[in-house]
């Protein structure tokens, strides 16, 4: 098989290199902010550029605009690259980036091809992305009342600012059955061993409302939309939804992924600050390997768009440290045959770029030697928070008497871990755009190399099929719930005329970047001054089809 081919040519990065210059310093914005300032560049291209009125999307409250250039094929039928913002609800630097990437690739500047559409949704989880602007926290979840701890009531202990000093932080209370204890740094957590103590149980800050001996733990919150897939779908999980594709909006995409040839999916999405390719658990981790080349290629591109260092492809289980089923991501992949990546335009290997002195607030508290090193992902960020902002990200665990009870009051700000502050979201969200844009100018696209000859009625012809594109016609990996699927290679006979060898259909295997297929022959009576046609089509590509007068 021929190997892939880069996709983001110079060319590219030159036309997009600046999509910011002269515009608005970015910052986080409403949803309702961020469709209008889409609808009003959509009136200034014209034809290009257009908020899509769908019908699943639209019932589902979701706001959608399509980018395509004028071309011989319905923007509905054409290979379609669907980028969602902050689908997983708390990533709004995700729906500040889907809203630069609609941006590039209307502006007349971007070389977008006339073989591809692009649909853009920069409020993909617009109820929880909204909770969490407003709130300046929340767990990725709608506003679905969900009875959390399975009382009979919905959302009765929620959160409260108990010290009043704005924030609504987290809270440790002292638990002999609780399951953390404090590190070595005595500002992050780590699981409970047997005989470790105090146990500590780790809470939103706030009071017990309801009076049943626990500290908020059924407030506010609903579905998460991202986790709603019937996928490896988590066990008695409220906030991953009653039934699979139970909430509008999730089954509105899954419908939508099904019904256009999407080919790829880009989830502007996280805080690792990585390139994710699909396998949010181990079984979807393994289903993926076949296509690891694929997704190493997608690394070397989003390293050439962004400036990023990443040496190659992680799952997204790696990249979020922690397993997850049922999510959009994986669905994505599996069922929908998609090129899904999770793009997260912060993280601690972002955040800690920022420019400006080191500030570095630890250096003078020693480590207690008996105890254990943070998680991983205290890890990653601790160098952001002590040397980039001297502290000030982590509010120190601060002891509170609540109701006869001693807590401890404190953990990371707002606009830290899941968000960059506002002062460096121009910095998360720089290349990603040029990165989009490659995928969209990467789609395959099918041609033939045809010859043939006649000896009378007799008539011979030989054919190769070449993806000209520079991604793959579809995943190499195979879905259990789709038959396989490379290219479909169809010799269509007119009237009169009759095969005498080769298959009038045949399936070839997926091809690469650049690669051609093995040549296949026929052998026709067919009338003089007949013409043989062919016709190919791939899950990722437009059908082509040729006619040949032998």
């Amino acid at each position: 098989m021929a190997s892939l081919r880069p996709f983001l040519s110079l060319s590219v990065l030159a036309l997009v290199a600046s999509p910011l210059v002269g515009q608005e310093q970015p910052r986080y914005r409403t949803c309702e902010e961020l469709d209008r300032s889409l609808d009003e560049l959509a009136a200034l291209e014209g034809a290009r550029m257009a908020r899509l009125v769908h019908p699943l999307l639209s019932s589902a409250g979701m706001v959608a605009f399509e980018i395509a250039s004028e071309g011989p094929v319905d923007r509905s039928a054409r290979p379609t690259l669907l980028v969602l913002g902050g689908f997983d609800g708390l990533s709004l630097s995700g729906a500040e980036a889907a809203v630069a990437c609609a941006r590039a690739l209307a502006s007349p500047a971007s070389p977008l091809s006339p073989e591809v559409s692009v649909v853009v949704i920069p409020c993909a989880a617009r109820a929880a992305l909204t909770s969490y602007r407003t709130q300046q926290r929340g767990d990725g979840g709608d506003d679905t009342p969900v009875d959390t701890d399975r009382d009979g009531n919905v959302d009765e202990d929620g959160p409260d600012d108990l010290d009043g000093d704005g924030l609504v932080l987290s809270m440790l209370v002292e638990d002999p059955a609780g399951g953390w204890v404090l590190s070595d740094d005595d500002r992050f957590l780590v699981p409970a061993r047997a005989l470790d103590a105090p146990r500590l149980a780790l809470r939103p800050e706030g009071r017990d409302d309801d009076g049943d001996g626990r500290y908020n733990e059924d407030g506010p919150g609903g579905v998460a939309l991202e986790r709603n897939f019937p996928l490896e779908r988590p066990v008695a999980d409220p906030s991953a939804g009653a039934l699979p594709l139970s909430q509008p909006a999730a089954r509105a995409l899954a419908d939508f992924v099904l019904e256009r040839r999407v080919f790829a999916v880009l989830s502007l999405q996280g805080a690792h600050g990585a390139l994710a390719s699909p396998g949010a658990t181990a079984a979807i981790e393994s289903w993926a390997a076949g296509d690891r080349a694929l997704y190493e290629l997608c690394v070397r591109e989003f390293r050439t768009a962004t400036g990023r260092a990443q040496a190659g492809a992680v799952s997204r289980r790696a990249a979020r440290l922690v397993d997850q089923g049922g999510v959009a991501q994986d669905w994505f992949a599996v069922v929908g045959g998609a090129l899904s990546l999770e793009l997260a335009p912060w993280g601690p290997n972002v955040a800690v770029t920022a420019r400006g002195p080191m500030l570095d607030a630890r250096f003078e508290r020693p480590a207690d030697p008996d105890a254990r090193p943070p998680l991983e992902r205290d890890l990653r960020w601790r160098p952001y928070v002590d040397d980039v902002t001297g502290g000030a990200a982590f509010v120190p665990w601060t002891p509170h008497l609540i109701g006869g009870a001693r807590v401890r009051i404190g953990g990371w700000k707002p606009w830290t871990i899941e968000n960059p502050p506002p002062s460096e979201l121009a910095r998360a969200l720089a290349g990603i755009e040029r990165f989009a844009l490659a995928l969209a100018q990467g789609a395959p696209r099918l041609e033939f190399d045809v010859r043939a000859q006649r000896d009378g009625r007799i008539a011979t012809l030989r054919a190769r099929v070449r993806n000209v594109g520079r991604l793959p016609t579809s995943l190499a990996s195979r879905s259990a719930v789709r038959a396989p699927s490379g290219v479909t290679l169809e010799l269509a006979l007119e009237e009169g005329q009759e095969l005498l060898a080769g298959r009038e259909l045949d399936e070839l295997p997926t091809l690469a970047g650049g690669e051609s297929s093995a040549e296949r022959e026929w052998i026709v009576l067919a009338p003089e001054g007949s013409n043989l046609t062919l016709r190919a089509v791939a899950p990722w590509c437009n059908a082509v089809r040729v006619e040949v007068r032998p």
